[in-house]
């Protein structure tokens, strides 16, 4: 069985790439930090818990994703696009609450790196999203013929 990458004019993200961002969000989720940890005067803060089962959250739906994608490649990049937007989201509400919160800091530098994240994930999950609902209607998309490559 050949599974057959970008068939349709690019429209679809490679799913080994998918499987890549389940492993980053994975890492930072899983490795990276104790999200639940309280801070040193005792406090678990929710922005460090909403943070952390984002990208846990958000690696569990991209790695489904990412498998997904090698059997049906529109399903499999359809939910991937949804979980980066949501995932997005998210970052921007982390941000503004770490912000917000005068005590308690992620580290000095993370809303910025949050927001860079989120504009980054998020515009290109809101591209894909808007590509693979507009290109549905095109003949030949769902089973990826000739028509869905620009053939005759």
């Amino acid at each position: 069985m050949t599974v057959k990458l970008n068939q349709n004019k690019g429209l679809f993200t490679n799913p080994i790439l998918i499987l890549l961002s389940a492993a980053m969000f994975g890492f930072f989720g899983f490795f990276c930090l104790d999200w639940n940890k309280p801070f040193p005067d005792g406090q678990v803060v929710l922005f460090m818990v909403l943070l952390g089962w984002t990208l846990k959250v958000s690696a569990v739906v991209f790695g489904v994703a990412g498998i997904l994608a090698f059997v049906s490649p529109i399903a499999g990049n359809l939910l991937y696009a949804l979980a980066g937007v949501g995932s997005a989201g998210l970052f921007v509400v982390v941000a503004v609450m770490d912000l917000t919160d005068a005590t308690h800091m992620i580290m000095p530098y993370a809303p910025g790196v949050l927001i860079l994240f989120a504009a980054w994930n998020g515009f290109g999950s809101w591209s894909a999203l808007r590509s693979i609902i507009g290109s549905r209607e095109q003949p030949g998309f769902a089973t990826g013929g000739p028509e869905a490559t620009g053939g005759q």
